[in-house]
């Protein structure tokens, strides 16, 4: 599917620590702290660099840090990370996905010496954000990103819309401006319909409007949802296109393992079958393979990648058509 010497991108979760509990992500039982299933770890400085060497950095085009489950800026190396990227490729797009809130600001000062592009996660204005964002200081993240600007670094202000905050979108626009940040984004990535819950399983609030009825508390609402989960017996899309094959790029998890997309980054070698659809077929599909790459290296890990595309070839999902690479690369 790819060899070491094809990759031009990558796409990495350093970390799976995170102060929010933003309530659509799998790190947590809809805005509940901690999800068990699954681990809490970082990617440590010298692991990186035995995994991407200074000649493989050196080939590269563009890396990515935007984790399925943890947010960048919680790795202690963070910068060196970022530092050692750029003191080997001087014209490497470094993209840093974040949502603001921690860290000093010697921090924020320090990472804009190495020139990224850091798009920090603002849903709004200091009313709505933390609807969704729960657990990060809107106040905070602003100061963080002004501290980061200040150095001269370039911000982007990247907000998901939903119906609590698509009437700001405009002032947080102009606000944006104002502040001096290089971009305005806005997206509708389907987090539209969720019950979102306090530490203790009460139910805190609701985001738009859910097509399920309110359980009585997050377990409940996760365990109804894995055992009605009707993916299985979908009608497949006719042809997959893989556009991280296309775009020359791996995914990197926070332990290490490597797999072609965030998509099918919830490895079940580490993670709960039950945090991420299909997740099952995964774990039948990998078996035994080497899939980490702190532990075996670059080269040996990308082997498995062709037993995925192999799947793109089955009927069902029944006979092995992976899930996630039909839902989110497939197409009629």
């Amino acid at each position: 599917m790819l060899s070491v010497d094809e990759i031009t991108s990558l796409h990495l979760e350093i970390s799976s620590y995170c102060v929010a509990s933003c309530p659509m992500c799998p790190r947590n039982f809809y805005g509940m702290k901690y999800n068990a299933g699954y681990p809490v770890t970082n990617v440590g400085l010298s692991d990186f660099r035995r995994v991407f060497t200074s000649e493989f950095v050196g080939q590269l085009n563009r890396v990515m840090f935007n984790g399925n489950l943890g947010d960048f800026n919680m790795n202690p190396e963070a910068v060196e990370i970022v530092e050692y990227l750029r003191s080997n490729n001087q014209n490497l797009d470094i993209e840093i996905n974040t949502n603001g809130h921690s860290r000093d600001l010697k921090f924020w000062r320090q990472l804009a010496d190495s020139n990224p592009t850091v798009l920090f996660a603002l849903d709004g204005l200091e009313d709505t954000h933390h609807l969704h964002r729960k657990g990060t200081s809107y106040k905070r993240v602003l100061r963080n990103a002004e501290e980061f600007m200040a150095a001269g670094g370039r911000a982007t202000w990247k907000m998901i819309v939903f119906d609590h905050n698509k009437h700001q979108v405009e002032q947080c626009r102009e606000l944006a401006t104002q502040m001096g940040f290089s971009n305005f984004k806005t997206s509708n990535d389907g987090r539209d319909d969720a019950y979102v819950f306090n530490d203790d399983g009460s139910h805190s609030h609701t985001i738009g409007k859910p097509s399920y009825n309110k359980p009585p508390d997050a377990k409940t609402l996760m365990r109804w949802k894995n055992e009605n989960d009707p993916f299985i017996e979908t009608e497949p899309k006719k042809n997959i296109t893989c556009q991280a094959k296309k775009d020359k790029m791996i995914y990197m998890s926070s332990n290490g393992d490597i797999s072609p997309c965030c998509w099918l980054g919830f490895s079940p070698k580490t993670y709960d079958e039950n945090l991420y659809h299909g997740n099952e077929q995964l774990k039948q599909l990998i078996g035994e393979s080497k899939i980490n790459a702190i532990s075996y290296g670059l080269a040996e890990v990308l082997k498995w990648f062709s037993l995925v595309q192999d799947t793109w070839q089955k009927k069902t999902f029944k006979e092995g058509r992976l899930y996630r690479c039909d839902l989110h690369c497939g197409k009629n």
